[in-house]
């Protein structure tokens, strides 16, 4: 009846509230409740938002081509445009928004009425009469009730409060039910009907299982069912809907603007199907689709200032076959040209390419190398330039690990687009340093209890009741373990004289294990920050390398020491428990920085293998 909108700028605002486009990735999203002055509502999902009234997906594609291919399964990545972009006024609303949930409760002047007006038209029956609907709408709005329900598949619902009542005589329809007591306990309100006086308990409804309706708001799908039993959750839970997020970061060889003009999907059909050789070939298709009005001018000129050497090998880099089967691959790959890059810079020419600068760069001059505290040299190399595509695959509610998730992605009918964002800024590399001008390091030998349980949990994964879906097996390698640990001291370290907060520095933990003796491997770690839109942060992370031995001294310091120790100190990793020595005062780090929800850690571990 009445549609909210949210309105998207630099940052995105619904109801009063502000949300920046990365919110959108990152927290927010399709199936998310946003809470407003005028009551909470649900964000729709990109196929029923109209976003893409106002632009073409084509126009609000970002390209990742290593990502799309691999990791989303050949699916596009669709941003979101900002009101600046599309000339319109910071007010006006460009993504739809429903109501949601459809109950309320009037506590005015003690009046404790549960209603939904969409159904009795007349909202609290003790309140004066609304001038019109819409006032009485906007009032069942600000009284929204805060509980919900939800089930392990990710579908949401209105609390069917009249069902719950155990009616005292057959077809009893109420158009309102009275809410009874309060305090600090849902076990202190009972919900009552005032008709025939039948009720039920709000604390033991809370703790019940109920039947799933099988809705989904935000996607339009009604009551269809459900196997999966549901819960009543209130609104503003954090496990009320989480998101799943895959991130990519932009490499070698595919890390120009070039070679992201010539993926996008109005060239990326001609790329691949045509044997192209020289840039004139390329130019002449390019014109044709020009004509045809299926790509921009703008385009069309960027590309043509390259030379022919550069188009004709990115070309090729287009054409060549990702051949990446899952997420392991993907990092190795990534870890692979990051090494590559410490050792020999990226790019390791510099280019005179007109237009933007690389998009990942490493000078080899700047890169240090510190003695540990027990002999073993530690490479620091810093990332002037990188690159970061994030996206939102879907989301779970209630169970994070063996929950189902919704998808998030938009079918236009060809293929299907996942919202995403881009975001540029700077990093710090840190690996083992390689000796004597050597390859790549594998990690040092690593001995002790905690060492041999980890170890134990690699070789072994079912002795812990571990799956995939809840740890890969990869991460509970010690070397990984190791890595994560040392990540998590490092942010906090770096976040005293970077400038940056801990939360607002993000870590990529990287291993490499040996296929022929799983044993033994090498890994490193990335730390960056990055932010969307610009060409990049302000250097703080970079700016420390030179003197990244003051950061390690911090690092290290205090390993051995946590103020809940003993306690913290003798936890040890083991079966229904993803954590050895680790709490939120010695290793947890902020959920904006810790890819892996704070778990995989151990103090003990790093003390006792010190580098």
């Amino acid at each position: 009846m009445w549609k909210a909108q949210l309105t998207l700028k630099a940052e995105v605002k619904s109801l009063g509230q502000s949300i920046r486009p990365s919110q959108f990735i990152t927290t927010y999203g399709p199936g998310a409740i946003l809470e407003g002055p005028n009551g909470p509502r649900i964000i729709n999902n990109i196929s029923l938002s109209g976003i893409l009234n106002f632009k073409n997906i084509d126009q609000l594609e970002i390209v990742d081509q290593r990502l799309s291919e691999s990791l989303l399964n050949g699916a596009g990545i669709l941003r979101l445009p900002t009101n600046a972009e599309l000339h319109l006024a910071e007010s006006k609303p460009v993504y739809e928004t429903k109501q949601f949930p459809g109950w309320s409760l009037c506590i005015k002047n003690h009046h404790n009425k549960l209603y939904n007006y969409s159904r009795n038209n007349r909202g609290c029956p003790d309140c004066p009469r609304p001038a019109s609907s819409y006032e009485g709408w906007l009032k069942s709005r600000r009284e929204a009730i805060r509980f919900v329900m939800a089930c392990p598949n990710g579908h949401l619902d209105d609390v069917n409060w009249s069902r719950l009542v155990k009616h005292k005589r057959p077809q009893c329809y109420p158009d309102y039910l009275l809410w009874i007591g309060g305090g600090g306990a849902l076990k202190n309100v009972k919900i009552l009907c005032p008709n025939c006086k039948g009720e039920f308990n709000l604390g033991q409804a809370y703790a019940m299982e109920h039947e799933c309706t099988g809705r989904l708001p935000e996607a339009g799908t009604e009551q269809n069912g459900c196997d999966q039993k549901a819960k009543i959750m209130q609104r503003g839970a954090s496990n009320i809907r989480v998101a799943e997020i895959v991130s990519s970061l932009t490499i070698p060889k595919r890390d120009t603007r070039l070679h992201q003009l010539l993926a996008h999907s109005a060239i990326f059909g001609v790329v691949i199907s045509s044997n192209i050789t020289t840039k004139n070939e390329l130019m002449e298709k390019l014109k044709a689709l020009v004509t045809r009005k299926r790509l921009p001018d703008g385009m069309y000129e960027e590309i043509n200032r390259y030379d022919d050497e550069m188009i004709v090998r990115a070309v090729a880099d287009v054409c060549e076959p990702t051949n990446i089967d899952n997420e392991l691959d993907y990092r190795v790959t990534e870890f692979d040209a990051l090494q590559i890059a410490s050792t020999r810079g990226a790019p390791i020419q510099v280019s005179s390419t007109p237009g933007a600068p690389p998009q990942f760069e490493v000078n080899r001059q700047d890169v240090r190398a510190f003695v540990g505290p027990r002999g073993h040299k530690l490479r620091i190399t810093p990332v002037s330039r990188l690159r970061v595509v994030m996206v939102q695959t879907g989301y779970k509610r209630l169970d994070v690990v063996n929950g189902q998730a919704v998808p998030t992605a938009h079918h236009d009918g060809v293929k299907e687009w996942y919202p995403g964002i881009e975001t540029f800024g700077e990093g710090v590399f840190i690996d083992l340093a390689p000796e004597n001008d050597q390859g790549p390091l594998n990690h040092f030998e690593m001995n002790g209890a905690d060492y041999n349980n980890w170890l134990n949990a690699f070789q072994n994964s079912e002795e812990y009741g571990l799956n995939s879906a809840v740890v890969e097996n990869y991460q509970t390698h010690p070397v990984f373990v190791w890595w994560h640990t040392l990540s998590h001291r490092l942010i906090n370290s770096l976040s005293i004289d970077s400038g940056y907060s801990s939360a607002s520095i993000r870590e990529r933990v990287f291993v490499k294990i040996e296929k022929n003796n799983p044993n033994v491997a090498r890994g490193g770690v990335l730390l960056y920050t990055t932010q969307p839109g610009g060409d990049g942060t302000l250097g703080g992370l970079i700016g420390l390398v030179p003197e990244f031995n003051k950061v390690l001294h911090r690092v290290f310091r205090d390993v051995d020491t946590c103020s809940n120790d003993p306690l913290c100190g003798e936890e040890v990793f083991g079966p229904k428990r993803l954590n050895g020595a680790a709490c939120y005062v010695c290793q947890f780090a902020s959920e904006t920085s810790c890819e892996h929800r704070n778990m995989l850690l151990d103090r003990n571990l790093l003390l006792n293998n010190l580098p």
